[in-house]
C-alpha cells in the first residue's frame, strides 16, 4: 500500500512539474525600448584594440537572471558574431532553461575582414575562389587575431563581467578554420571548441598536415571538441574534415573528449543552427549523463557530483529537472524518504520556480515527521504561487492549518 502511495506521489510530481514548466516559459520578461522594440540579444561594446590597430565591435549577451544574482558564468565566444548572434542566443537560452547546458555569457565577435582575421596563413596562387591566379593579399591574420582574443577581448570580459574560467570558442567555415588553428596553436586559451564546417582546404590543407604532428606531440589534452558539418556540404569541407578526424582517431590524446558528426541534409550555410545546438549539447553532455542511479545512490556522492559540475561550469549549473524527479521518484518508490529529500532539496535549489517540487518536498517532510520544515516549505510555495500567479495558495494554506 505504501509503495502504491509513493508511486502516485511521484506521478503527481511529474504532472505538476510539466504543468509548471509550461507556465514558467511565460514568466521571463524581455526589456523593451521606449518605442516598444524588444531587446534581449545583447549590447554592442567597442574595444579599441592596440594589437589590431582598430576598433572592434563585440555583442555581449548576458544570461537570463544575470542582474539578480552574484553568480559567475562561462563564456561562449562566437566568431562572425553579428551573423550568428540571433540563433545562438535563442538556442543557448532554451537549452539552459531545460538544464541541458549551463547559463552562459555570449560574446559575438563581429567580423570586419574575415579573410584577414580568420585565416592562419597567406593564401598564394590557386586559392579556392580566387581569380587569375591571384591570392588573397590581406590573408594570414589569425595569429594576430588570436593575440587580440587572449590579451584584449578575454581580459575585457573578465574585468567587466562575472565570468567563470570555462571558455568555449565557436566558429563556422573560416571561423571553423580559425577554431582549428586556435586549438592547435594555443589550446590552453579555451576549454572547449565548436568547430563547424571548417574550411580545411585552406592553403593545401595545411591544418590537416599540422594535425599529424600536433596530436602526436600531445598525448594528454584535456579539451572538449565538437566537429560538425552539414550532410549536404560540398567540396573542401566534408572530405577534408574526415581527413582531419582520421588523424584524431589514430592519435586521440588522453582526456580528449570529441565528437564528429554530419548533420541531416543541410548544406554549408544551413547547418549552423543545428551544429550550434548539437555542439552545445555535446560539450555539456555530462549534465544529462550521470553515473548515479538509485541502486548505487549515496547522498554524499550525489552532492559532491553536483558541486563538481558547478565548479566546472559555473554557479548556475544544473541538470535537467526531470532527471532530478526520476531519481527522487525512484528513491521514493523504495521508501528511502530521507535520501529523496536530499535530491528534492537540490532540485528546488536548481529550479526555485517549480512549485510541484516544493509541494512534494513539504509532503516528504511530513512523512519524515519533520512538521516545522513541512510548514516552512508550504509557506515558500505560497510565495512562489503568488509571485507567478499560479493559483495554488488556497490549497497550501489549508495544508498549513492542517499541520498546525
Amino acid at each position: 500500500m505504501k509503495t502504491k502511495i509513493m508511486k502516485q506521489l511521484a506521478l503527481i510530481t511529474i504532472m505538476v512539474l510539466c504543468c509548471h514548466q509550461s507556465k514558467a516559459q511565460l514568466a521571463h520578461k524581455i526589456d523593451m525600448t521606449e518605442d516598444n522594440k524588444l531587446l534581449g540579444l545583447g549590447t554592442q561594446h567597442i574595444i579599441k584594440s592596440d594589437i589590431l590597430k582598430e576598433e572592434r565591435p563585440i555583442i555581449i549577451s548576458l544570461p537570463i537572471g544575470y542582474k539578480d544574482t552574484n553568480a559567475d558564468y562561462p563564456v561562449l565566444y562566437v566568431l562572425d558574431g553579428l551573423e550568428n548572434i540571433k540563433h545562438t542566443v535563442a538556442t543557448a537560452e532554451l537549452l539552459a532553461q531545460s538544464g541541458l547546458v549551463s547559463p552562459m555569457i555570449i560574446a559575438g565577435i563581429e567580423s570586419l575582414d574575415r579573410a584577414k582575421d580568420l585565416t592562419p596563413s597567406k593564401a598564394g596562387e590557386g586559392v579556392y575562389g580566387g581569380a587569375e591566379g591571384a591570392g588573397i593579399p590581406q590573408s594570414g591574420g589569425a595569429p594576430l587575431f588570436l593575440k587580440f582574443l587572449e590579451n584584449e577581448l578575454i581580459p575585457y570580459l573578465d574585468t567587466n563581467f562575472r565570468t567563470h574560467p570555462y571558455r568555449i570558442l565557436e566558429g563556422h567555415s573560416f571561423g571553423g578554420l580559425f577554431c582549428t588553428f586556435a586549438l592547435m596553436q594555443q589550446s590552453s586559451l579555451f576549454d572547449a571548441f565548436i568547430i563547424q564546417a571548417p574550411a580545411l582546404w585552406w592553403n593545401n590543407q595545411e591544418m590537416i598536415e599540422k594535425a599529424k604532428t600536433f596530436f602526436q606531440a600531445n598525448s594528454n589534452l584535456n579539451k572538449t571538441v565538437y566537429f560538425g558539418i552539414g550532410g549536404d556540404d560540398g567540396w573542401g569541407m566534408r572530405q577534408e574534415l574526415r581527413k582531419y578526424i582520421d588523424i584524431v582517431k589514430f592519435n586521440a590524446p588522453n582526456n580528449f573528449r570529441w565528437k564528429h558528426e554530419e548533420v541531416g541534409d543541410e548544406d554549408h550555410s544551413q547547418a549552423r543552427l543545428l551544429l550550434n545546438y548539437h555542439g552545445l549539447r555535446f560539450i555539456f553532455s555530462n549534465l544529462k549523463n550521470t553515473t548515479l542511479t538509485v541502486d548505487t545512490f549515496d547522498k554524499s556522492n550525489f552532492l559532491k557530483e553536483e558541486q563538481n559540475l558547478i565548479l566546472k561550469y559555473g554557479d548556475m549549473t544544473r541538470r535537467p529537472a526531470m532527471d532530478y524527479v526520476k531519481l527522487y521518484s525512484s528513491l521514493l518508490e523504495q521508501e528511502r524518504i530521507l535520501e529523496a529529500i536530499v535530491v528534492l532539496k537540490r532540485a528546488i535549489e536548481a529550479y526555485p520556480k517549480y512549485i510541484g517540487l516544493i509541494n512534494n518536498l513539504a509532503k516528504l517532510y511530513e512523512k519524515a515527521n519533520q512538521i516545522e520544515q513541512a510548514i516552512s516549505t508550504y509557506k515558500t510555495a505560497i510565495k512562489i504561487s503568488k509571485k507567478y500567479k499560479l493559483g495554488y495558495e488556497e490549497g497550501y494554506i489549508k495544508e498549513i492549518k492542517r499541520l498546525e
